[in-house]
């Protein structure tokens, strides 16, 4: 009797024990990986590398576009010039001639050979108007051809022309387009001393000219692509503070822009 009295005893007392001792903890499954596809955030040097490549895409785009612009305002001075210059040159030798046109100029008929030696060509205009037509036209005249040949692609014998139109006509009426175009075809030949040179006299010779805004543009790559970063500052500044509202300006400022950049 006692022996059972002893056993209920001890199991009432494990009982009450089994009630004192704590719950186990409910563990939150929904953190743990349920096969389910997750989104993992991107770190900030993948983000940072991301931004690096689109800003260097976008100073090249710049970079680009600012060589487009100038190859176009060249080439759209190149034909504002050229019909200017037909334009004034016809009308001039009509009134000269009373309205029929010399020999030398008249238009060639489609189909037929018109390739002349060039010495021969020069010789017999040279002859010719000087015979016909005033001094005035004559500068012309010699301009107008020296500038033909330079576009066809002649240089060197563009720059001969030049040469010879101002040393006949150095304070004329087209000594400062000549300096130009003298410096435009010596930097297509790479000849760098002398490039510069043209361009320096005509913003030292005439500098209430046209073309000094585009001389001074002309320096500053000059002296950029020699990395004389200093001085193509100083020359592309002065193109945007003398010359403020020309195409030149707008084009020093996209350099001294990229400039800052590098």
């Amino acid at each position: 009797m006692n022996n059972k009295l002893i056993v209920f005893a001890f199991l009432l007392s494990s009982a009450a024990n089994a009630e004192q001792k704590a719950l186990p903890p409910v563990i939150d499954q929904s953190t743990y990986y349920s096969g389910v596809n997750r989104t993992v955030a991107p770190s900030n040097n993948a983000i940072y590398e991301v931004l690096g490549r689109v800003e260097q895409l976008q100073l090249e785009v710049q970079q680009l576009r600012g060589v487009v612009e100038e190859q176009a305002y060249l080439i759209e001075q190149l034909k504002s010039r050229q019909s200017t210059i037909y334009t004034d040159l016809d009308q001039r030798l009509l009134d000269l001639t009373g309205g029929a046109l010399p020999v030398a100029v008249q238009p060639v008929a489609e189909g037929t050979d018109n390739v002349v030696p060039e010495a021969a060509t020069e010789s017999h205009q040279d002859n010719a108007v000087a015979d016909t037509v005033a001094p005035e036209v004559n500068q012309k005249q010699v301009y107008q051809a020296a500038y033909e040949t330079l576009r066809n692609g002649h240089n060197n014998q563009a720059i001969s022309a030049f040469n010879q139109l101002l040393k006949q006509f150095p304070q004329g009426e087209y000594a400062d387009n000549a300096w130009y175009w003298l410096g435009e075809a010596y930097k297509v030949k790479q000849d760098v001393k002398a490039a510069k040179h043209a361009f320096e006299q005509v913003v030292k010779l005439f500098p209430n000219s046209p073309k000094v805004p585009d001389a001074l543009l002309k320096l500053g790559y000059i002296e950029l692509d020699q990395d004389n970063k200093i001085k193509a500052r100083d020359y592309f500044t002065r193109v945007t503070i003398n010359y403020p509202t020309t195409t030149a300006a707008h084009l020093a400022t996209k350099k001294l822009l990229q400039m800052d950049r590098r």
